[in-house]
C-alpha cells in the first residue's frame, strides 16, 4: 500500500486499518517470543540427572564400545560350590523301580532292587483355596432350659468371609509387593485358583489398615525412647494425601 492509497482513505478507514495493523503486529510479537524459547531451549544440554532432578534411570545411555572388556558372569574364581543340603526327612518318597526286564520281558515287580541313587526336588504344593464351613449351634440345657451357643475362635468369626491366610496374602502383594488391583487379582486367580475382586481386595487391606494402626503408638514410643533415630524424607501416597 502507498501513501496514496492512504489519503484516498477516510478517517474511519484509516483508523480500521492502525487497528488491523497493531493487532496483527501483537500477533506477530508473540510468535517471534515463541520462537526465541524455542531456539534457547535448543541451545541448552538435554536434560538428565546431573542437570535436573530427573532420575538417573531416565538417563540416555551412551553405547559401549565392542571390543571392551567383558566381566566374567558366575561366581569367582575358587568360590566355594553351594549345594542344597538334603532334608532327613522329605515330605513325598517316590520309588523308581523297573517293572519288567529290558532284555527278557521277565516279571520285576517282586523283586526288592538295590538303591543306587537319591535326588530330592523342591517343589511348592499345588495351591488352592478352600472353603471352610463354620456351623455354629444352639443347646438347650437339659436341666436349666437355657438356650446357648458358643463363639467361634479368632479367625473363624462368622462374619468373616476370608481366612486370615488369604486377608495377609492379599496384603502382601499389595504392601509389600506393591501390585496393582489388577494384578493381585490375576496372582489370586493364577497362583491359588481364587476368583475376588476389587472391591474385596480393598476391603481386606482396608481392615488390615485399622488393625495395624493399633501398633502405630508402641512403635512411635520406641522411637521416642531410643538412643538414635534413623529417618529420611521418603513419603507415599495415601487417599490422595502425602504422608511422611
Amino acid at each position: 500500500m502507498t501513501r496514496d492509497d492512504l489519503a484516498r482513505m477516510s478517517r474511519d478507514e484509516l483508523i480500521d486499518k492502525v487497528l488491523a495493523d497493531y493487532a496483527e503486529l501483537q500477533q506477530l510479537q508473540v510468535e517471534i517470543e515463541a520462537l526465541k524459547l524455542k531456539l534457547e531451549k535448543g541451545k541448552r544440554p538435554p536434560t538428565n540427572s546431573s542437570n535436573s532432578s530427573q532420575p538417573p534411570s531416565r538417563d540416555q545411555k551412551v553405547n559401549r564400545p565392542q571390543d571392551r572388556k567383558r566381566h566374567r558372569h558366575g561366581p569367582p574364581v575358587g568360590h566355594v560350590k553351594y549345594e542344597r543340603k538334603m532334608v532327613a526327612e522329605p515330605d513325598h518318597i517316590v520309588k523308581i523301580k523297573p517293572q519288567v526286564c529290558e532284555h527278557c520281558q521277565a516279571d520285576l515287580t517282586e523283586e526288592s532292587g538295590q538303591l543306587v541313587d537319591v535326588n530330592q526336588i523342591t517343589e511348592l504344593p499345588k495351591a488352592k483355596a478352600e472353603v471352610i464351613e463354620v456351623r455354629q449351634f444352639e443347646v438347650e440345657c437339659p436341666c436349666c432350659g437355657r438356650k446357648q451357643s458358643s463363639e467361634p475362635p479368632k479367625g473363624l468369626e462368622m462374619e468373616r468371609t476370608f481366612g486370615s491366610r488369604l486377608e495377609a496374602t492379599v496384603v502382601y502383594y499389595r504392601q509389600q509387593q506393591h501390585m496393582s488391583y489388577e494384578r493381585t487379582k490375576m496372582a489370586l486367580s493364577d497362583l491359588h485358583g481364587l476368583k475376588l475382586c476389587e472391591g474385596s481386595i480393598d476391603k481386606i487391606t482396608q481392615r488390615a489398615g485399622k488393625e495395624a494402626l493399633q501398633q502405630t503408638r508402641p512403635i512411635q514410643e520406641a522411637i521416642q525412647s531410643s538412643a538414635v533415630v534413623h529417618s529420611d524424607e521418603t513419603g507415599s501416597r495415601v487417599d490422595s494425601q502425602n504422608w511422611y
